[in-house]
């Protein structure tokens, strides 16, 4: 067997600087004829998985959820899609603490080759695909404007702290949003995520009992323009406390979204920046990639409908 392995050497906290021989040393022990590329550069794991994942049995994937959202970019592209072993060794590791994936690199290998292959749910705006999150307004530049210095200083920490630094320049988002049913709600909003996991930002955080990674629904977050400064308190208060059914918060699924904004709105994906557009449509794309995943993680939370 062949296995394709895309390793980004800058991502998260650690030096890793073996992480290349280490893997395809244990790959190789497992059956795997492997062939290791480092990326450079944005956008090269995407160039990468594109031009040749369809000759492999398996893509291994180390890095951050940006280097996997790339990755997923590039196979969807392919007819051809063989699976993914997602390695994280990002700074926040969103998509994989849904997953039920270890960030200590030799437990997740070894989870890699006791695990089991799931078919799950992923999200396409446009005419790009995104793993777990599309966002926008308030906070959701954080992830891509905070320095890599301080990910690795601080780790999650750092996204709180440029959090903070972006609270003067918040502004409301007038749009309205609709299915394929018709309107569903228009109005001001200071933020709005569409997911496909347990947590966002190292941020907010669902209950796993509200989510599936395999139902061919979104989770819809929207967080209203506050009418006053007590609204805007009892709102981050209920946010910092997972109450999303609190005054100001709009939470429900969909499987498909338009959105329609009043002036150009920036969105982010999986935490990297995307152009402003004033319509965009958002759709699940139901068991579109095949992860390889922790039995146990499995088991809780990927095959349960909504």
């Amino acid at each position: 067997m062949k296995a394709l392995m895309i390793i980004n050497p800058k991502a998260g906290k650690k030096s890793r600087r073996n992480l290349a021989e280490y893997l395809r040393r244990v790959f190789r022990l497992h059956g795997y004829d492997c062939d290791v590329i480092t990326t450079k550069k944005p956008l090269e794991a995407e160039s990468i998985a594109r031009s040749m994942a369809e000759n492999y049995q398996l893509v291994v994937c180390s890095g951050g959820d940006g280097t996997l959202s790339e990755t997923v970019n590039g196979l969807n592209c392919l007819k051809n899609r063989p699976p993914i072993a997602y390695l994280p060794t990002g700074t926040t590791n969103d998509f994989a603490g849904s997953l039920g994936l270890s960030t200590d690199i030799k437990q997740a290998v070894r989870d890699t080759f006791g695990g089991t292959r799931e078919k799950l749910d992923i999200g396409r705006m446009n005419d790009r695909c995104f793993v777990y999150v599309a966002s926008f307004g308030a906070f959701s530049q954080s992830a891509y404007l905070t320095p890599q210095n301080m990910k690795n200083r601080f780790g999650r920490f750092a996204y709180f702290i440029e959090c903070m630094r972006e609270l003067p320049s918040i502004r409301a988002h007038k749009m309205r949003i609709s299915d394929s049913q018709g309107e569903i709600c228009r109005g001001s909003y200071l933020f709005g995520a569409i997911s496909n996991a347990t947590s966002i930002g190292g941020i907010l955080h669902y209950d796993r009992r509200d989510v599936s990674l395999s139902d061919g629904k979104h989770e819809v977050l929207l967080i209203k323009k506050p009418e006053s400064i007590g609204m805007l308190r009892r709102t981050l208060r209920a946010l910092l406390t997972g109450d999303y059914s609190a005054d100001g918060i709009q939470m429900f699924h969909a499987s498909h979204l338009r959105f329609e904004f009043e002036d150009e709105t920036e969105w982010t994906l999986d935490g990297e920046r995307c152009a402003p557009a004033k319509v965009t449509d958002i759709d699940n794309v139901p068991y579109a990639m095949e992860f390889i995943v922790p039995r146990s993680a499995a088991e809780k939370n990927f095959c349960k409908t909504a």
